[in-house]
């Protein structure tokens, strides 16, 4: 008893001169070594809490994890196998604290390690920490040659990508501060996530450390997982992420450096385009609910189409121009309230909770996306529906979009990941508009010219769309010029 309260006091003596750590512990099939390593993380006197993901484990894991008894521990469980970035990606959501740090279940890494790795970050150093297999003095279990070169071909490729000098890229071992990791959506489900958040850390110009830990390897025999596959989707990883962040970082300078873009001649543009704002009402009608927030309402076409029926909506239009359009149309209308500004700067009153938010053609610029998303969770009833309208495929990003102030244009796979990262609910994800997506790369891309003038957009809207809207009905397009993405927050 008495040593047990000297642990206590020990551990609160730590825990007031350092920054408490929560580690996220991604598990699949671990029966054998779940148990211990969660043991051994919760040793340590720095721990706040160990969030252990179960990524749809088919042996006796789970039921080990739902015996657990400590208030420090919390278990989620993933119903199917999606991969140690998808475990790792839900994991970061529920972690709380300063610093975040990750810790296999594999006993391949020493628990009491992560001291060493929370000290930069305790000093003021370092805004991530790396935990090297290959700087250290301390012991290594010697294993495969041909896996070792590979860790190092990788490490360099992703450090020629990044211009860091980090000497082991792939170690499991990594600790962020948390204002660190709520910058960055992870979109990588499986191994990817290494060589993913270390172009994605570096292309946010934090300050990187390593420090050299002792390494205790598996073999394939006992349970090692990651193979030569993994190897090649690293190595694409690395080019993707590196031209992705390259091309994000660019647009936001320059969109930075010109004057914010007035969006009032392409929304003229737009109006007459009765069937394309029809098709896009018949796909998402069934989904509104009757407190209904529209962000970014623009001229108040939907507006228009949401309101009545028993149903209020409140649009959000943060342009003065627009805005000021907006308040003389809908001025005497008890079944609408406009707000000028954008949703941070939103009072809460009398509407709130919405059951509805509506954003057709908003999330591409917002710079922060994954920032509005927490905010609309904040002003909605559990359950409710986040109907998002986006330009779809990054291939298709032209002049005319940095024009109108696009920071991106979307993949399934992004919302996939942004949904993950804010604890959102998929309901729908679908492409719509698939000539459109070939027409935008000839008009706006190739040629250069706006795609959304006047003429093009009548004649498109014309003669096109309600053949399209026919089209493609029911059937599952493989792309298409946007992306309709409906989300539910947590029934909880």
């Amino acid at each position: 008893m008495a040593t047990n309260l000297i642990q206590r006091i020990a551990r609160l003596l730590f825990m007031s001169a350092h920054a408490p750590l929560t580690v996220v512990m991604p598990v699949f099939n671990e029966e054998s070594t779940i148990a211990t390593s969660i043991a051994r993380v919760l040793e340590q006197d720095f721990i706040n809490t160990v969030v252990v993901v179960n990524d749809g484990s088919s042996d006796g894991t789970r039921a080990i994890l739902d015996e657990l008894q400590d208030a420090r521990i919390l278990v989620i469980h993933h119903e199917v196998n999606q991969g140690k970035g998808a475990a790792l990606r839900t994991g970061f959501r529920h972690a709380g604290g300063p610093y975040v740090g990750i810790q296999d279940a594999d006993l391949e890494y020493d628990p009491r390690e992560l001291r060493k790795l929370i000290a930069p970050l305790d000093d003021g150093d370092a805004d991530v920490v790396y935990g090297s297999r290959f700087l250290s003095g301390e012991a290594r279990r010697v294993l495969f040659f041909w896996h070792s070169m590979g860790n190092q071909a990788l490490t360099m490729l992703s450090n020629a990508a990044t211009n860091l000098n980090l000497s082991d890229m792939e170690t499991c071992y990594k600790v962020f501060r948390k204002s660190v990791l709520d910058q960055i959506v992870i979109e990588e489900d499986r191994f990817g996530f290494e060589p993913e958040i270390t172009i994605k850390v570096a292309a946010l110009g934090v300050r990187i450390y390593e420090v050299g830990i002792s390494y205790h390897g598996r073999g394939y025999e006992e349970g090692k997982k990651i193979g030569w596959r993994d190897g090649v989707r690293a190595v694409i990883c690395i080019g993707k992420y590196t031209v992705q962040e390259r091309r994000i970082s660019r647009r936001r300078r320059k969109l930075s450096a010109q004057p914010p873009p007035s969006l009032q001649a392409s929304l003229e543009s737009l109006e007459t385009a009765d069937n394309y704002y029809e098709w896009i009402w018949g796909s998402i009608d069934k989904f509104v609910g009757t407190n209904v927030l529209e962000i970014g309402a623009g001229s108040g076409t939907f507006t228009a189409k949401v309101k009545g029926f028993g149903r209020h909506v409140t649009a959000i239009e943060p342009d003065d121009e627009i805005c000021s359009s907006l308040e003389t149309r809908y001025n005497s209308d008890p079944d609408v309230t406009i707000f000028h500004g954008m949703l941070e700067d939103y009072p809460i009153g009398a509407r709130e909770p919405f059951d509805t938010v509506i954003m057709v053609n908003v999330l591409e610029h917002i710079d922060d996306e994954r920032k509005l998303l927490e905010s609309i969770k904040r002003v909605t009833s559990p359950g409710a529906s986040i109907i998002v309208w986006v330009p779809a495929h990054e291939v298709l990003y032209s002049p005319f979009d940095r024009a109108v102030g696009h920071f991106r244009r979307y993949s399934k796979n992004r919302l996939k990941a942004l949904c993950n990262a804010t604890g959102l609910e998929i309901s729908e994800l679908q492409f719509f508009n698939l000539p459109g997506a070939i027409a935008w790369f000839l008009v706006a891309g190739l040629a250069r010219q706006h795609p959304t003038a006047g003429s093009l957009t009548a004649i498109y809207d014309k003669w096109a769309v309600p053949k399209l809207r026919d089209f493609e009905g029911e059937r599952t397009m493989p792309f298409g010029q946007s992306l309709l993405l409906v989300a539910r927050t947590p029934a909880t």
